[in-house]
């Protein structure tokens, strides 16, 4: 019975893996703990397929150490290129070998116990097997994933890319915000994740734009109510553009709420403080002093010292106290400054 409830538990840790794993080599690792601990195994050796810009990856674990290979076939013995061309099961008393098949090969695993004596039975040569099946779904989905991604970067490429011909005053620089993005996003102990989707709602963030009379985004004169109320209007229209994008969707609460205050006068839902989704809070600081240190058609730039003195005027009013102190600290750096002097 004991045994019966070690095979349950070992497709349930596949399934998580699957549903919880965010990169190819996570997933991979895991699946090579899983295979040890579940036939005793003293050597496991996984290789996958097509992996990200690379042709092959292969994680091997052995004697509680891990090691991973990214690269060409050069990674690969000739008995593993072998293993890959022949699509088939192999049991060898102590070992066990198959590859990891959905319509296509994708990758293969090998698990050794280091005694001769202890050969796989029929029992674990099934259950090895079924477990292989599950893996080789598991790995179709990673690779339907990044084809999926790839789509939608090269979407946002394209939508970037208009926005900055249509609406010229939306446009971020992005190769200097990126990195401030970065550098305050784990500052603020953001996750990679979050990360990831701040960067697309900075890409992103005026999209509804395009929506918009051409003649009210170029104006260069006050706008009047009626004209307010439209612009108004742009952070839900850009949401509705992109909501059915799966990948997009955690930056849609950023791109929503990037023009609330911190003391509720902004807009399109009147949020205060922590109401704010953080992402939308960061976007903020970053959008203004984009807009002050680059200039825009209709306004000159400003120097660090006066953006410094307008962050923290609004501190408290537009912006985050604990962002803009955070921010105001990472661009006391000299390696920062010198950055951003470099793009003038």
């Amino acid at each position: 019975m004991k045994r019966y409830k070690t095979i349950f538990s070992s497709f349930h840790a596949i399934y998580r893996l699957i549903t919880a794993s965010g990169n190819i080599k996570n997933f991979s690792a895991g699946i090579c703990r899983i295979f040890k601990s579940a036939f005793g195994a003293d050597r496991i050796v996984m290789v996958c397929k097509n992996v990200d810009s690379y042709g092959f990856m292969k994680v091997r674990l052995e004697d509680k150490r891990q090691h991973v290979k990214k690269g060409g076939q050069s990674i690969l013995t000739s008995r593993e290129k072998d293993i890959l061309s022949q699509e088939k099961e192999i049991t060898l008393g102590n070992r066990l070998i198959y590859t990891f098949n959905f319509v296509d090969t994708l990758g293969a695993i090998y698990i050794k116990r280091r005694s001769k004596k202890e050969a796989f039975n029929e029992l674990e040569r099934r259950w090895f097997l079924s477990l292989c099946e599950e893996v080789s779904i598991g790995l179709k989905i990673f690779i339907l994933y990044r084809e999926e991604k790839k789509i939608i970067i090269g979407y946002i490429k394209s939508l970037t890319k208009l926005l900055d011909q249509y609406v010229p005053t939306s446009y971020l620089h992005i190769k200097s915000i990126f990195r401030i993005i970065r550098t305050l996003g784990k500052a603020l102990k953001l996750s990679e994740s979050e990360i990831k989707s701040l960067e697309y709602a900075a890409l992103l963030h005026d999209t509804g734009k395009i929506q918009l009379p051409s003649g009210i985004l170029k104006k260069e004169k006050p706008l009047t109510d009626e004209e307010f109320k439209l612009i108004m209007k742009h952070p839900r229209k850009g949401v509705e553009m992109i909501k059915n994008l799966d990948i997009l969707r955690p930056a849609l609460p950023i791109i929503l709420h990037h023009h609330e205050r911190y003391d509720g006068k902004g807009y399109p839902s009147k949020l205060k403080k922590e109401q704010i989704p953080l992402g939308a809070r960061i976007l903020s600081v970053i959008d203004a002093f984009d807009a002050m240190y680059f200039g825009r058609p209709y306004k000159k730039r400003r120097r660090l010292k006066e953006i410094e003195r307008e962050l923290k005027k609004q501190t408290g009013k537009q912006f985050d106290p604990k962002v803009v102190e955070t921010f105001l600290k990472i661009m006391q750096r000299k390696d920062m400054r010198k950055y951003l002097r470099s793009f003038l």
